[in-house]
């Protein structure tokens, strides 16, 4: 093989070992704390199915003791955010996978609890959308943590996840409810919006 053709396949390795993403379908649970002056804290399940881009979202806002609901369906460009009695369809950006990004510093690898059950994890730094982000991950990239942070606009997010397990158990979530379809909107649906979502 050349010297040219090696090289490449270096890069190739390294852009495969590079990537770290938990698998394409998968379902978490999401304790979140969040806000400016303010604080919310929310429980939140997750189904995530990359294959299709769509992100399903269950969310129990403790603070204000309201439940709200919400799809993100990418291929359709649609964001269906429910709760209240009403309903609010709006626009949805584009979809990116939920990995960490290529350009994030690895800050250590280290392990959690005690042996022999203790679990390798990796910590990670980045910068997304004008925010700093910390996350932690296992070896195999299942998210454990991640802090958001942007000092100019005085916001802070933190999440700690659990509950993980890979598929979908019931699809039938990524279907609108009836009622986004009636043309019930409101403002005033539950702060899904007021915050940004991620998983990396």
């Amino acid at each position: 093989m050349s010297m040219t053709g090696v090289a490449v396949l270096c890069l190739l390795v390294v852009g495969v070992w590079g990537q770290c993403c938990p698998p394409d379908v998968y379902e978490i649970t999401m304790d979140v704390v969040y806000g400016r002056a303010e604080i919310t804290r929310e429980m939140e399940r997750v189904s995530y199915d990359g294959e299709s881009k769509r992100i399903y979202i269950h969310a129990i806002n403790y603070i204000n003791n309201i439940v709200s609901e919400v799809i993100m369906d990418y291929k359709n460009g649609k964001e269906y955010l429910w709760g209240n009695g009403y309903c609010q369809v709006l626009p949805v950006g584009n979809f990116s996978k939920s990995c960490i990004p290529e350009t994030a510093k690895l800050l250590s690898q280290s392990y959690m609890g005690a042996a022999p059950h203790e679990l390798s994890v990796k910590m990670y730094s980045f910068e997304k959308d004008s925010y700093e982000g910390f996350a932690t991950v296992t070896a195999e990239c299942t998210p454990i943590e991640d802090y958001f942070s942007n000092v100019a606009k005085g916001y802070i997010q933190f999440a700690v996840y659990s509950n993980f397990s890979t598929g979908i158990k019931d699809p039938s979530v990524f279907t609108p409810p009836e009622i986004c379809h009636k043309g019930m909107s409101s403002a005033h649906i539950a702060g899904r919006r007021k915050r940004r979502f991620t998983l990396f």
